[in-house]
C-alpha cells in the first residue's frame, strides 16, 4: 500500500558513505567540540548587513564577513577579478567566453591561488551582481584555504572543499547557488548563461546539511530559505534520518 512506501534518499549510497566518513573526518579534524558549535550561515542582514552595489568593495566586506565565520584570521588575502562573460568582436560575432579567442579556458565562478607571500582569491565579475553567489564563490574559496593554506592537505579536492564549506555553514547559499543563470544582451544579440558556484550536486548537499542538523542538534529554522529544488531533497533527507537512525553513520 502506498502509505507503507518506503522512503529512499535522494543521494545513493555511495555518495552517502562518502558524506558521513566525510563529515566524521571533519569532525576528528577541526575537534567535535569545535564542529558542533558550527551553524547554519543565512543569507539576510543579520549575517551580512551591508548595501550591495555590484562593487569591488562588497566583494571585499563579504570576504571579511565570511572569514570571521570560517574562523580565519590570515590576514594575507588579496582579491582580484577576471571576467568571463560573452565578448564582442568587430565582426558583430558574439563570442561565448574568452575560450573561443584564447583555446582552453577554465571557467570558475572563483579560483584559490598561494604564494609565499600572499593569499589569492580571483573572482569572476559577473558574480559581483549577485550577493548570495558570491558568497558561495568565497566559502567554497576560503575552504580551500582551510584544507590547503591551513595544511591539512596538499590534494586539491574540490568534493570536500565544498563539504568544508558546509560544515562552516554556508549550504544554503551553495545550494540555491549551484547552478546560476544569467541574461545577458545588447543592441546586437541577447542571451543566457550558466555558471556553477560549487561542485557537489543539490542533493549531497541537502543530505549533508540534514546530518549536521541532525548531529549538532540544530533545528532547520531556516529550511523554508532553500529553493524548491533544494528543500525537496532536504526534507527527504531529514526524513530519512529520523525514520531509520540506525542506518545513518554518526560515529
Amino acid at each position: 500500500m502506498f502509505w507503507n512506501k518506503k522512503l529512499k534518499l535522494p543521494v545513493t549510497e555511495e555518495d552517502k558513505e562518502w558524506v558521513e566518513e566525510g563529515l566524521l573526518m571533519l569532525s576528528n579534524e577541526f575537534g567535535t567540540e569545535h564542529f558542533k558549535s558550527l551553524y547554519t550561515i543565512l543569507p539576510n542582514k543579520e549575517f551580512y548587513d551591508n548595501d550591495f552595489s555590484g562593487s569591488e568593495t562588497d566583494a571585499a566586506f563579504i570576504l571579511n564577513q565570511t572569514k570571521i565565520y570560517m574562523d580565519i584570521v590570515d590576514d594575507r588575502f588579496q582579491l582580484e577579478f577576471f571576467s568571463d562573460e560573452p565578448v564582442n568582436m568587430a565582426d558583430g560575432t558574439l563570442l561565448s567566453s574568452p575560450a573561443d579567442i584564447h583555446g582552453k579556458w577554465n571557467t570558475a565562478a572563483g579560483l584559490y591561488e598561494e604564494t609565499e607571500d600572499s593569499t589569492r582569491i580571483h573572482i569572476e565579475r559577473s558574480q559581483l551582481k549577485d550577493p548570495e553567489a558570491l558568497v558561495a564563490t568565497m566559502s567554497h574559496e576560503l575552504a580551500h584555504h582551510i584544507l590547503l593554506g591551513e595544511g591539512r592537505t596538499d590534494v586539491n579536492d574540490e568534493y570536500l572543499t565544498d563539504l568544508v564549506a558546509i560544515v562552516y555553514g554556508f549550504g544554503i547559499f551553495l545550494g540555491n547557488n549551484h547552478f546560476t543563470f544569467t541574461k545577458y544582451s545588447d543592441v546586437k544579440s541577447n542571451g543566457w548563461s550558466i555558471s556553477r558556484t560549487g561542485y557537489l550536486p543539490e542533493q549531497v548537499i541537502a543530505y549533508a546539511m540534514a546530518w549536521l542538523c541532525i548531529y549538532r542538534d540544530e533545528e532547520a529554522v531556516w529550511k523554508n530559505l532553500l529553493n524548491s529544488t533544494m528543500l525537496k531533497y532536504f526534507e527527504q533527507s531529514m526524513e530519512f534520518i529520523k525514520r531509520y537512525p540506525e542506518k545513518i553513520r554518526f560515529e
